[in-house]
This record gives structure tokens, sequence and C-alpha cells, in this order.
């Protein structure tokens, strides 16, 4: 039997790390398995994966790019023994070595005997490793509902555990279901753990189980779109809603009124070749509706949000922009955008990167959904009187470096919010609207002075969600006279392909990939700041902005289209 190695080669040293049959990530993060201390690398860069067809190198959207024997690597490409692929000054070269060869470097194969020991290694396995393979594959499951959704998530490629793996956590604490490949529970909480696989190896954000008439159909929302992922008896539709319910400390009595809640669970995650164990936490809605109550469930996943600055793939200066900004002692950052655009991951995303071990950091937000570390969090109760103005004025006098406001939504609040702005706080807040001057705009309207805005507003940032194409299926087109000529609105040209996603197993047939934003900055500028104080309109803002070089959310969308991460329609969709 062959072995596939990977030959590290940079400026300090040469290393070598043996492949296995999972993908192997690289990267600057230390979550990455293959972690490069290169700077020109992004902290997650490229992935080699194995299939039947042998081992794929993949770029992961990196910033400076991914070359493959010196030629810039588009998406997916094969990867032979001898390859090289090249980050900044880091080698990366597969090879092949038989597992009885004797130490150090293995002899250089022709490229037709690389070839054929590629294809043993792709087919032979030792018996230990198909035993080990064998158990971990799941129990075979025991009624039609449970092979429909287990056939759906294995035509998925994260395998990271199985449903058995996952622990339901109960809403005090307590570990209801712990994870066992090997005991089996009721067929509702099966039903249940293999929806919540599912939702782990497609990146879904809600879970949806709608009563109809003579059935319950239970969808998932993947990438912004709803999915139909399987429907269910009446009988054990009501037993999965029960199930729910008892697993967040909720009334099963009562089918007829509004009723929230929560869970949560824990699932392996491998980081650096180990696994270790991380929590997930389920918000639960229940409603009625005609033919019984419809639950929604909100799956809040940190590991499929960005984490860090660099992680949102902002444009260079934007990104600068922003960094420097939430290194200041005072000022505030807007985030601008409808619901759902991802305001607040981008905001949680800023407060990861400062230091908090030197500054107090505190916010406000309703309802809090991700808990970070060494911040305090606090909730907004507005039955208890803690709206966001009140619970503002308090922590002022908590001694605060930073504050977030998860959203401006009064006049109050919007006026105490960039005062503390111009008085030594670091101020982050969102606010609804659809570009970034409707939301210095929006600052204005609610009654806060001109010279307010002026002095404590910074930087004003709108973004949208655009879904990404599936880099398995997408295919490319010649873009119509009509696309040519929105392109050139935005100054783009020499345009030659436009890309679409066909559909396909590995996309759920969806034809996209993943989400991300598409971003616009607003600086405010001295010759901005002088347009807001002299009895600012639209066009003078405009004007202010354009001539220092502002970009909009429509061509940073028509760039997404030209460099083929996104289709034209969807960017049109979406930022329209």
């Amino acid at each position: 039997m062959q072995k596939a190695y990977l030959e590290i080669k940079d400026p300090k040293a040469t290393r070598q790390i043996p492949l296995d049959s999972g993908p192997l990530t690289i990267g600057r993060n230390f979550t990455n398995l293959l972690v490069i201390d290169e700077p020109l690398a992004s902290r997650f860069h490229c992935v080699i994966e194995q299939d039947s067809d042998g081992f794929h190198v993949r770029d992961l959207e990196s910033r400076n790019g991914t070359l493959i024997n010196d030629k810039p690597l588009r998406g997916t490409s094969a990867l032979a023994p001898g390859d090289i692929v090249k980050i900044g000054k880091t080698e990366i070269k597969l090879v092949l070595q038989a597992a009885r060869a004797s130490p150090g470097m293995p002899p250089k194969l022709d490229a037709d005997t690389a070839m054929a020991e590629l294809a043993d290694l792709v087919s032979d396995k030792d018996e230990a490793e198909e035993e080990e393979e064998k158990a971990d594959e799941p129990v075979a499951a025991g009624s039609e509902f449970e092979r429909h959704l287990r056939e759906r998530a294995e035509l998925l490629t994260d395998r990271t555990f199985t449903d058995r793996q996952i622990a339901l956590i109960n809403a005090r604490g307590k570990l209801a279901y712990p994870a066992d490949r090997k005991k089996d529970v009721g067929e509702a909480i099966n039903i249940l753990r293999l929806i919540m696989l599912l939702c782990f190896r497609s990146r879904a954000t809600d879970i949806h189980v709608e009563p109809k008439m003579d059935d319950v159909h239970v969808r998932i929302r993947v990438d912004g779109t709803m999915i139909e992922a399987v429907r269910l008896s009446k009988e054990l539709g009501v037993k999965l809603l029960s199930a729910v319910k008892v697993l967040s400390d909720i009334d099963i009595a009562q089918r007829n009124i509004v009723q929230e809640g929560h869970f949560s669970a824990r699932v392996p995650t491998k980081i650096k070749k180990e696994m270790i164990e991380r929590r997930v936490d389920y918000r639960v809605s229940f409603a009625p509706s005609m033919h019984g109550q419809k639950l929604v469930v909100r799956v809040l996943d940190a590991a499929n949000a960005p984490l860090h600055i660099d992680d949102l793939q902002l444009p260079a200066k934007a990104r600068e922009i922003i960094r420097r900004t939430s290194e200041q002692d005072a000022g505030m950052i807007l985030v601008c955008g409808p619901t759902g655009s991802g305001k607040t991951t981008t905001l949680y995303a800023i407060l990861r990167d400062i230091d908090i071990t030197q500054r107090n950091v505190v916010t406000i937000e309703d309802p809090v959904e991700i808990q970070l570390d060494g911040v305090t969090q606090i909730p907004v109760n507005d039955a208890q009187g803690n709206s966001f103005s009140a619970l503002l004025r308090s922590v002022l006098r908590q001694d605060p470096d930073v504050i977030l406001v998860g959203e401006i939504r009064d006049a109050e609040t919007a006026r105490v919010a960039v005062q503390a702005g111009m008085t030594g706080h670091l101020v982050f807040s969102t606010v609804h609207a659809r570009e970034a001057i409707s939301g210095l705009f929006r600052l204005l309207d609610l009654g806060v002075e001109p010279y307010v805005v002026a002095s404590g507003l910074h930087v004003v940032v709108a973004q949208r969600l655009v879904r990404q194409l599936c880099p398995h299926c997408k295919v490319a087109k010649s873009p119509t006279p009509e696309q040519v000529k929105k392109f050139a609105s935005v100054g783009i040209t020499n345009v030659k392909h436009v890309f679409q996603g066909k559909g396909c197993k590995k996309c759920l047939g969806t034809g996209h990939f993943g989400r991300r934003a598409v971003f616009e900055c607003l600086v405010a500028t001295a010759k901005l700041r002088d347009t807001i104080l002299k009895n600012p309109s639209l066009e003078a803002c405009q004007k202010a902005l354009t001539a220092e070089g502002y970009i909009s959310l429509q061509e940073s969308g028509y760039r997404l289209v030209a460099e083929g991460a996104a289709g034209f329609d969807e960017v049109e969709k979406t930022i329209a």
C-alpha cells in the first residue's frame, strides 16, 4: 500500500506530514490542520481533499491567491504526486511513498508510475482502516423518514461526526441524551438528531417544522434559501414537537399559544488533528397555525460565522479603515442593512479583535445570541424598563471603553450613542438603512444634531449577504449586452464571462454554496463633515463621497460577479 504525505518547505525549514482520507485545511488560523507561518497566507487559505478520483486542492477565497505549479489556482484543481502548491514563499508538495520504504526522501516518480500509485492509494485500504470505518458508520435507520434524512446528509461532504455523536442538553443545562453510537432512542429524537446533522453539514441557520393538513413539512434555511428536508407523518410530527418542548422546558400541554425556549448540543470538532467538543445553542419558537403549532429553531452555530476582521473578506482599504478605527479610544462605527444581512456578525468579528484584557467591553443586545468570552453582555428587557436607551445611560456610568448597542431604534438611543462616541468611548451599533448614506441620514432624521453626527460618527458600513456560486457545478457563459452595460456603469470593463450554478448534490441542487458579505464603507472625511454641518442633502453627500473614491454596494457586488464568485441575478436581487 502507498502512503501519501505532504512535504512543506518554507524559508525556515522543511517538514513532512502524512495525509489521511479527511480534508486538510491550510492557513494561518490555529484551527487549521496545517498551520503555516506565512505573511501572505489567509487565516483559512486552501484545503486539500481526497475522493475516489484522487487528491484535489481548493482555494478558500484567499486574499493573495494560491499557485499550483506556478499557475494561479481557480476554484478546485486535481493534485498529482510531485505537484507543488505555493502560498507566498511556502511550498507544499504531494509525495507518495511505499509503506515499508526506508526513512528519508522518496525516490522521484515518473508521471505514469505516480498516477498508478495514486490510484492504488485511493482504492486500497488495509483491514484495520476498514474496520475503523465500519465502527464509525451510523446505525441503520429504522423508518423511511430516518433513511431519507440520512441519505440527504450523506450527500454532503462534511462528515466530521454522525447523528449518534450529537449530545443533547436541555434548557436547565442537564445532559438529556448523551452521544452514543450504539444506544438506540425514540424515533422522534432520532429524527431530531438527523435534522440537526443535516443542518451541520449544510451550514443551515434555521429549522422550520410546519404542520399541514395531511403531514408535517420540515424545511431548513441554507444560505438564506428554504430547502425541504423531509415530510413527516402527522403522528411523528407531533412527537418531534413534543421532544423539542421537553428539551426546551416548555409546557407540552399548551398547543394554541406562543411559546419560546432554548436547548443546546455538544458535537465533536476537529482542531489540529484532535477531536474536541464544542457547544451549539438553539433558540426555539412555537406559534399557533391552522393545523397546529409551527416550530422554528434558530441554529446559533458560531462555527459558520466569520470570527475576526480578516474573515469578513472586506476590501483591503475598508478593512484597514475599520481596524484602525477599532483601535482608537473614541468614535463610532455604524453598520447598516436590512434584517438578516449579517450586521451583528460583522460587529462581533470586530469585537473579537479588540484587546479585552486592556479594555472594558460592554454590549447591549436584544437578545444576546452568541456569548463572547471576556465581554459583559446585557440583554434588553422592555417589560422591566431595561430598554436600549435606559441600559445605555446606565452602562456609561460603569467606566466602559467599548460599547456595542445592538440596534438604534429611537431618538434617545441615537443621541446618547453618538454623543458617547464624542466623549471618549468607542461605540458600535446597527441601524436599518439600505445604504451607508441612508444610515447617516437616519441619525439626522432621529433628531441627532448635525454637529454631533459630524464629530462623533467615524465610519458607516452598509452590507448585504450574497450567495456564492457552488464551485463544483458553476458554468460560464458570455455576458448579455444589458449586463455589459451595467458593468460599465460602475467602471468595470472587459468582463469575458459570467457564471451561474447548475445545481448538484454537493449544494443540495441550489447552485450555491456559502454566503459572503458585500460591503460599502463610508468614512467621515473632512469634506463630508463640512457637508453634514451645512444643512446636508443626499446629493451633496454623494458628491463629497465620490471625490474620495467611494465604492458603492452595486460596484462591490458587480466585482464579485466579474470575479466569478457570485451570479449576476443573485447580486441584482440582493442589492437592488
